[in-house]
């Protein structure tokens, strides 16, 4: 079962458009020792999906490698009541971040590229190093 986004919906709109604007989201997985493990993390919004480049070896990619079960917010906004909180499943891509950069490489850098610029990085060299692509589907939305 997958979550879709109804645009014509006020409160999915507003999530929308936050999940397509804003550059740090939370992303919760299960630990190994049953507990959960939440990191921010910066992804792009693509096709009702996350997609979170991540370096191969962290700790979210081992979980996921067993159990897919994720979460995935968004703070709350300025007024402390604008929830975005989606869960769902998440699956390691079988390809490598490089091989999405013809899809994901113009958006990405136009929503990271002043960050990455303070950090000595580009979008090519982020996919070098953070070489695995977790995709995040949701199935339920909890909405303010």
């Amino acid at each position: 079962m997958t979550f879709e986004f109804d645009p014509a919906d006020a409160r999915h709109a507003r999530s929308l458009a936050r999940l397509e604007s804003e550059q740090v989201a939370w992303f919760g997985t299960i630990g190994r020792d049953g507990f959960p493990h939440a990191v921010p993390i910066w992804f792009l919004w693509r096709d009702g999906r996350a997609l979170i480049m991540s370096e191969p070896e962290t700790a979210k990619v081992r979980n996921l490698r067993e159990n897919d079960h994720a979460i995935f917010h968004l703070e709350t906004g300025d007024d402390g009541e604008q929830w975005t909180i989606l869960r769902g499943t998440a699956a390691i891509s079988p390809e490598p971040s490089m091989q999405w950069l013809d899809r994901i490489e113009a958006d990405y850098t136009a929503k990271y590229d002043e960050w990455m610029q303070r950090l000595g990085l580009t979008t090519r060299s982020m996919a070098e190093h953070y070489s695995a692509v977790i995709e995040f589907t949701p199935a339920k939305a909890i909405l303010q």
